[in-house]
């Protein structure tokens, strides 16, 4: 992430490139920053740190390139560092969520400070098990719904915004067909990811390395994975 020391000239080669003056959101993707000129990941406490980064975000709405600034990939642990030095709270916080990672205190946390939250990976990613488990199977039945359309309406129903994404037409046009659940139903989707095996990020398969994402330690960022992705108990 080169452009943690660049924030207005990497939000002016994205406006270029998709040819607009301003945007509505702009979002600092994760902590980590890289050295520009040779590419090493810094250190926590190396400059631009996250905190430093955000600090200088929080000078873009006032040019009128962006309507609002936010984050991606906070823990609690990072999150309370970056509020206990912001001016401006962040608008939004974009996190990884679906059944097998629903991310129940880092969602509160971040609603607690007034920080809407949005859910990438929501439908789950690669060998995703939603879509051939008895639970989700049942759920589409009882409703004569997709199962994307379940999980879309779960992740809406308990306050968050899911990201979808499909390049099929008939697909994207069911990503906005959403359903009003059961409470029943509400609370046995919350209780997916404890069935065994099933806590874990889907984002980040193949990505951690000797306990390390991209150049930080899981101490470092915070979060709970082991290196298969897995949420440790």
């Amino acid at each position: 992430m080169p452009d943690h020391e660049r924030v207005e000239a990497a939000l002016d080669r994205s406006l270029n490139a998709l040819g607009l003056e301003y945007i509505d959101l702009y979002l600092m993707h994760w902590p980590q920053a890289d050295d520009p000129e040779t590419g090493r990941t810094l250190r926590p406490n190396e400059s631009p740190t996250f905190v430093e980064t955000w600090l200088e975000m929080e000078k873009l709405p006032l040019t009128g390139k962006t309507k609002s600034i936010g984050i991606c990939n906070l823990s609690i642990k990072n999150l309370e560092i970056l509020l206990s030095k912001a001016n401006i709270v962040p608008a939004v916080h974009q996190i990884e969520i679906h059944p097998c990672l629903p991310n129940f205190e880092l969602i509160q946390y971040s609603k607690a400070n007034g920080i809407v939250v949005a859910g990438y990976t929501p439908m789950g990613k690669g060998s995703a098990p939603f879509y051939s488990d008895p639970t989700f199977l049942s759920l589409a039945s009882k409703y004569e719904v997709q199962i994307g359309q379940i999980l879309l309406s779960w992740a809406i129903q308990r306050g968050t915004i899911p990201i979808p994404k499909s390049s099929n037409e008939e697909r994207a046009r069911q990503n906005l067909q959403i359903i009003k659940l059961a409470q029943e139903d509400m609370n046995t989707i919350d209780e997916y990811h404890k069935q065994p095996g099933m806590h874990r990020s889907h984002s980040l398969i193949g990505s951690i390395k000797d306990g390390k994402l991209l150049g930080w330690t899981m101490d470092e960022l915070g979060w709970p994975y082991d290196d298969d992705g897995y949420v440790k108990s």
